[in-house]
């Protein structure tokens, strides 16, 4: 038997792989499959492949590094949590969050909070910052493992250049400038929401978990 591919196989097949864009991705980024498991399955070559995760920022793993672990929810910023336990409504919510493992990705800076808390109760939306596509594209992949508790994930107002910062939503669309409206969908009590809505300025620092 032979592995030569006619010039439309080939193109079939990469057709195939950037069809399934986000499947390639999952397996690569969150299931730990190989370049060359991915190459055998869609019958690609890895030369090509490597361009196609590099044309859409996907982090390479280190050689012989396993996939991240898509679900880590110890070890959160303190501070971080602390002040969301402050706001929130319903801190119990606190248990059920992803705590957002960026180690796979090119770490764009500080500002970026690793702690996604999920909806329920009074919080109906959700929403996280962090520096670039690689970046909002592991926080995807963790959080649509758990559909019950990060439902219609979503990227909001994607930017032109991979490298600016994206916001990932969960839940119900929150309006954008009504800061008091948006602090009740994210579940905070009414002395949370006049912290929140307070703090939010034109000047104000980059947008951390909610």
């Amino acid at each position: 038997m032979t592995n030569h591919r006619t010039k439309r196989e080939v193109s079939a097949n990469r057709a195939a792989v950037i069809a399934r864009k986000a499947a390639v991705v999952r397996r690569y980024t969150y299931e730990g499959a190989s370049m060359a498991a991915l190459c055998r399955d869609y019958g690609v070559g890895i030369g090509w492949l490597r361009r196609q995760f590099d044309a859409w920022d996907v982090p390479r793993r280190p050689r012989g590094r396993p996939a991240y672990a898509a679900v880590q929810e110890t070890s959160a910023d303190e501070k971080g949590r602390a002040a969301l336990a402050r706001r929130l409504a319903e801190p119990g919510l606190l248990e059920q969050s992803v705590v957002l493992d960026l180690s796979s990705a090119r770490v764009s800076g500080a500002g970026v909070s690793p702690l996604a808390v999920p909806v329920g109760g009074v919080r109906v939306a959700g929403e996280v910052t962090v520096g670039n596509w690689g970046e909002a594209l592991i926080v995807i992949l963790q959080l649509e493992a758990h559909p019950e508790r990060y439902p219609k994930v979503r990227q909001r107002k994607p930017l032109g250049s991979p490298w600016e910062p994206r916001t990932i939503c969960w839940g119900a669309p929150t309006p954008v400038d009504d800061w008091p409206t948006r602090g009740r969908m994210f579940g905070y009590h009414e002395p949370g929401v006049v912290e929140y809505t307070a703090a939010r300025t034109p000047s104000s620092a980059p947008i951390v978990q909610r």
